[in-house]
Parts: structure tokens; C-alpha cells; sequence
């Protein structure tokens, strides 16, 4: 049996700033979210991460998929200025008769929180509806919330 693996190179970016309000803020907001799916063939699945304290911000993130003769695909990237950070992983894998992908988004606005979201979804040839799970959450120095992303965050 041939099986196929491929791991996406994480990304991480770290920014420092010297403005003396953004130094104000004492306590790290951090915060981020992971997910994936397994089917019988084929897996995929993605983590983003965030961290703030006003004086600096970084993001990392990465996937990992698999597929027994199969097709995967992994990226990440990550953007930043001096006010906002921003992670994207994706992962897929796919065979003849399975698919499953997952994707996280995280983005940082500096000194203020930390939100980012997995969505990941499987699917194979049965004729059934796929099966797809999501999170989301929002950090900030009060604390984080936890979400299935349906309502606000």
C-alpha cells in the first residue's frame, strides 16, 4: 500500500514595536484553534495561533494531510504590519473515493485579541452529505470564548 504525506512548514512571524502606549498592556493575549478529520484513507488538519502584549504580536500556524494512493496539498501563510497579524493554513487530501480538508484563519490585532476559526470537512462517495465540525474563538485580557461559529464571536 502506497501512502502519501506532506507537512506544511510552519509559519511564524514575530513583530516588535517601540511606541511607548503599546508598552501599556501588562498581561500576553494568546489564543488559536486546531482541527481535522480522518476518514478511511485520507486525514487533514490545520492549527493557527496568536499572540499579543501591545508592545509586539506573532502568529504561527501549519497542516498536516495524508492519503493512501491518493493527492495532498498543504500551505500556510502569514501577512503582518504593525497593528494587525494574519495566519492561514490549509490542508487536503483526496483519493477516489474520499476527501477531507481543513482550514484555520488567525488573526491578531495588536494590544487587542486574538480570533481565529478551523473549519474542517470530510466527505466520501456514499451519496451522503459531507461531515463538516468548525470552532472559533475570541482572546482577550478578560478571557477566551469558544464557539461553533454559528452565532457572533
Amino acid at each position: 500500500m502506497n501512502s502519501r504525506t506532506l507537512t506544511a512548514a510552519t509559519a511564524a512571524l514575530m513583530l516588535t514595536l517601540a511606541s511607548p502606549a503599546a508598552m501599556a498592556q501588562q498581561r500576553p493575549i494568546t489564543g488559536g484553534t486546531s482541527g481535522g478529520v480522518d476518514g478511511r484513507g485520507v486525514t487533514a488538519s490545520t492549527y493557527g495561533a496568536g499572540t499579543t502584549d501591545g508592545s509586539s504580536l506573532g502568529v504561527t500556524g501549519g497542516g498536516t494531510a495524508t492519503a493512501e494512493d491518493g493527492r495532498v496539498r498543504t500551505d500556510s501563510t502569514a501577512r503582518l504590519n504593525d497593528r494587525r497579524a494574519m495566519q492561514r493554513s490549509t490542508a487536503s487530501a483526496r483519493t477516489d473515493d474520499e476527501m477531507a480538508r481543513s482550514r484555520t484563519r488567525t488573526v491578531v490585532r495588536n494590544g487587542e485579541d486574538v480570533r481565529s476559526r478551523t473549519t474542517s470537512m470530510y466527505r466520501d462517495r456514499d451519496g451522503g452529505p459531507p461531515v463538516r465540525e468548525s470552532v472559533c474563538t475570541r482572546s482577550t485580557a478578560t478571557g477566551t470564548v469558544t464557539t461553533d461559529c454559528r452565532g457572533p464571536n
